[in-house]
């Protein structure tokens, strides 16, 4: 029996017990861990497992067992999908995976007290995975081997597993034996049942890995009408996106090949905030706008940078290094096509410091030592005024002028001459945050306030930089560094405190609705249009939701909207 096919049973029995909450929470929770929505998914399982809690001591009992009902299994079942979420629809690797491998730990035996239907285990394969899907594959081998897995077999989580074993070969560079696997379920009379369609999106990955786009579009394509034809079910909605997700990375590699039109892909890319909602799915997404890149059909400019820069630094900041890299390799590449050098520069280096952390990395170092030769074929920066002079030139540009990349790079030339000029540092903190790369902009910054720490304007803008990248310890670093520095002028500390730091350079219009992903004139029927982020007024980095682990990525809100 199928997870998906036990939880629909397990709800109509709770509803027949008129227990209607923990009915909506069985049939819920994976609907809305596979929809990403991790706030709903940790309320709604503290909520389930509280009343759940509550009817094992009204019945008396001293073990959390209501027969039928409120056993083992159902309290494992809702204590599984705050983690499934996060490493499922959120992609979370290291800043998971011990708390995964701790619940893995204290899993009992599938069938020690009661069939359980669904794995922490699965949940821990999940996780390494997402760390580095190519390095981790020997461990994931152990993991999912038959002496680990004796006994599911016969459990609703055992699907998962399956599509786990497939996954694994795929990363083990065995496609064609993923695909056979697959296929041999096709062959039996519920095969196709069991792996639901799971194994259609399994399927599709195999066949891509290996060049076969057009069969693996067939496959998705058909669960696409399937999906349009049946009567709306809650997992629906997640399932089309994924659909058009996949179709639109396969598609822009057959445009890219001249085996479609441009236009069909732009057609089915779904739009910046579906891809912001499912961060799992933001690598499609980037494939796609790189490949129509490529054609034209998409608008290459520095709102489209600094999304896929955001969502090089996410994957960065929950531990999922393989996925970093390759963003920000996409960044490196997309950067320097449009002419950015300090941007691709900075993207090049985070992608080497992320693919440090993986272990078979060879393919992705020749991707980086593609990228890095993509930019030192970059003319060198001109300058457009002397250094000391830049910012005012910067300012006088008229609002359509205004791109913060142009003013990365003016600044950058500039600091070259006049590397402690506090002007020009407070400018590049500024457009540095702007672009979500404050981490490289803090390094000419940290390397003047260590040498003058009574430079309170160069502090204050190093701080704001470091509190925009929510950078702890480095304000904490910040705290003693200005300590240090301040107890030989002890006899002279009661200033008068620094004015706030003046904007440096010309904001970017905060109100203009600037493509970051849309279609030239030939193909009008995408458009992203972000609201331009300030270089004085970036927005935060984060905040807090679920169980405080999974940080929402808010960048600069880039919006895509269908032209009329």
């Amino acid at each position: 029996m199928p997870m998906w096919t036990w939880t629909g049973e397990t709800a109509r029995t709770l509803r027949d017990a008129g227990q209607e909450e923990l009915a909506e929470a069985v049939a819920q929770l994976p609907v809305m861990s596979e929809a990403g929505d991790s706030v709903r998914v940790e309320a709604t399982a503290r909520s389930a497992l509280r009343v759940a809690r509550r009817l094992v001591t009204e019945a008396g009992t001293g073990e959390p067992e209501v027969p039928g009902l409120f056993g083992p299994p159902m309290l494992f079942y809702l204590a599984h999908w705050p983690m499934a979420v996060r490493v499922g629809a959120l992609a979370e690797g290291q800043r998971a995976l011990k708390q995964a491998e701790a619940a893995a730990a204290d899993e009992p035996g599938p069938h020690e007290r009661g069939t359980l239907p669904v794995s922490a285990l699965a949940n821990t394969v999940r996780c390494h995975a997402n760390i580095d899907a190519r390095g981790t594959t020997e461990l994931r081998r152990e993991l999912l081997s038959s002496r680990r897995l004796a006994g599911w077999e016969r459990t609703p989580a055992w699907p998962g597993f399956t599509l786990a074993r497939v996954d694994l070969l795929v990363d083990e560079g065995a496609p064609d034996r993923a695909e056979a696997e697959l296929r041999r379920y096709e062959h039996t009379a519920t095969g196709p049942g069991v792996l639901g369609t799971g194994g259609v999106f399994a399927l599709a990955r195999a066949l891509r890995h290996q060049d076969r786009h057009r069969e693996a579009l067939v496959e998705l394509d058909r669960l696409g009408g399937e999906l349009a034809t049946r009567s709306g079910g809650p997992r629906d909605p997640a399932l089309r996106l994924r659909v058009r997700f996949e179709r639109a990375r396969l598609l822009s590699w057959l445009a890219r090949l001249g085996a479609c039109s441009a236009h069909e892909a732009i057609e089915t890319l779904p739009t910046v905030e579906e891809a912001e909602s499912v961060p799992s799915m933001r690598p499609a997404w980037v494939e796609a706008a790189e490949n129509l890149v490529s054609l034209g059909a998409v608008r290459n400019d520095w709102r489209l940078g600094v999304r896929v820069t955001t969502w090089s630094r996410y994957f960065e900041r929950v531990g999922a290094p393989a996925r970093g890299a390759e963003l920000a390799l996409a960044a490196a590449r997309l950067a320097a096509v449009r002419g950015a050098q300090w941007v691709g520069t900075c993207s090049a280096q985070r992608a080497e410091e992320l693919i440090a952390h993986l272990g078979e990395s060879s393919e992705i170092r020749g991707d980086l030592a593609e990228a890095r030769s993509m930019i030192t074929a970059m003319p060198p920066v001109r300058p457009e005024a002397p250094a000391d002079r830049i910012l005012t030139h910067l300012r006088s540009l008229p609002a359509d002028r205004v791109d913060p990349e142009h003013q990365a790079e003016q600044v950058n030339v500039a600091l070259a001459s006049l590397p402690h000029d506090t002007p020009l540092l407070s400018a590049l903190g500024q457009v540095g945050r702007t672009l979500m790369l404050s981490d490289a902009a803090t390094e000419p910054q940290w390397r003047h306030v260590r040498e003058t720490p009574g430079d309170q304007k160069a502090a204050l803008s190093l701080l704001e930089t470091l509190l925009h990248d929510n950078d702890t310890s480095g304000v904490r670093n910040l705290v003693r560094t200005l300590a240090a520095g301040a107890l030989p002028e002890a006899g002279t500390a009661a200033q008068a405190p620094a004015a706030p730091v003046a904007p440096a350079v010309t904001t970017a219009p905060s109100g203009s609705q600037t493509p970051a992903a849309s279609t030239a004139p030939s193909n009008p029927q995408s458009q992203a249009a972000p609201q331009s982020p300030s270089p004085t007024t970036a927005p935060n980095a984060g905040s807090v939701a679920g169980t405080g682990h999974h940080r929402g990525e808010t960048g600069p809100q880039v919006q895509s909207q269908r032209a009329v």
